[in-house]
C-alpha cells in the first residue's frame, strides 16, 4: 500500500480533536527541555519507518512543492511541530490530516531523535542570503525586502527579520524556522492559513499578528523571496503563470 494512503487510513480511525491552545513559552521550554537525549542513528530509523520521507525526501529535502524542506530545521522547530500535532494543538491546514496520524504514533524518544536528525542535514542550500538581492522576479508594486527589513510600520506590520534574521535562517537561539530554501508553495500557504484562522499553534498569537494584514501578492512575494535559487527538486515559484509571463 503507498505510504500516504496508509498514514490516511490510520487518520481515519482517530478520533477528531479540537485545536489545543498554543504554547505558552514556558511551556515550550519546559516541553522540549523534558524530551529525552536524542539519538541520531533512531531518527534515521524514525525517518524510514515512518514513511517520512515520501513527503519530506529521503534526506530531509520535499521532492514537491506542497511539503516543507525539514532538512536543517532547528531541533526545537520540529520537535515543536511534532508535538504540535501529535497533541491536538495543530489541525488545520492541508497536511495536517497525514501529520496529526503519523505524530500519535511517535514517542518522545523519536521526537527528539528525528528533530536532531533534520538538525544535521544540510538545509536546502549553504549560501548567505543578501535580503537585498532581488533573486527573484518581484511582486509588482510589493517592496518585499523592505518587508524583510523593516516591515510596515503604517500597518503595524513587523519586520521578517526581526525574528527570522537577515539571512533567513533564523537566529542562534533555534526557536523560529529556517526561511531560506524553503518551498514557496507550501510557505505561502502557511502564511495564508495564518492570516485566515486556520492555522493557529504559534506562541503569542505572533505570526498570526503578522500575517492578518498581509495582502495575497505580499504573501506570494514574500514567498519566492525566501526561496531563493536553490536549484533543488520541488523549490518551484508560488506563482508559475505570472513568473511565466514576466520572462
Amino acid at each position: 500500500m503507498n505510504a500516504r494512503l496508509m498514514i490516511l487510513s490510520a487518520f481515519a480511525a482517530l478520533p477528531m480533536l479540537a485545536s489545543g491552545a498554543a504554547f505558552t513559552p514556558a511551556e515550550l521550554d519546559k516541553a522540549v527541555a523534558s524530551l529525552p537525549k536524542a539519538n541520531v542513528m533512531g531518527g534515521f530509523a524514525v525517518h524510514s519507518k515512518q514513511f517520512c520521507g515520501s513527503c519530506h525526501g529521503p534526506n530531509g529535502i520535499a521532492p514537491t512543492a506542497n511539503w516543507p524542506h525539514v532538512a536543517g530545521q532547528p531541533f526545537e522547530v520540529t520537535a515543536k511541530a511534532l508535538l504540535d500535532y501529535r497533541d491536538g494543538r495543530r489541525t488545520g491546514g492541508a497536511q495536517a490530516a497525514i501529520m496529526t496520524a503519523a505524530a500519535k504514533r511517535l514517542t518522545d524518544q523519536q521526537i527528539a531523535d528525528v528533530s536532531a536528525l533534520y538538525e544535521m542535514l544540510p538545509g536546502p542550500d549553504g549560501k548567505t542570503f543578501d535580503v537585498g538581492k532581488k533573486d527573484r522576479t518581484p511582486v509588482e508594486g510589493v517592496d518585499v525586502a523592505r518587508l524583510v527589513r523593516k516591515g510596515d510600520p503604517a500597518r503595524a506590520i513587523t519586520p521578517c527579520a526581526a525574528c527570522h534574521g537577515m539571512t533567513g535562517k533564523g537566529r542562534s537561539n533555534g526557536k523560529v524556522p529556517v526561511l531560506h530554501g524553503q518551498n514557496p508553495t507550501y510557505l505561502a500557504a502557511q502564511l495564508r492559513d495564518y492570516r485566515d484562522g486556520r492555522r493557529d499553534n504559534d506562541v503569542l498569537k505572533e505570526m498570526r499578528f503578522f500575517a492578518q494584514k498581509l495582502t495575497d501578492d505580499e504573501i506570494n512575494a514574500l514567498a519566492d523571496f525566501y526561496a531563493g535559487e536553490t536549484g533543488w527538486p520541488g523549490v518551484k515559484p508560488a506563482r508559475p503563470a505570472a513568473k511565466a509571463a514576466a520572462k
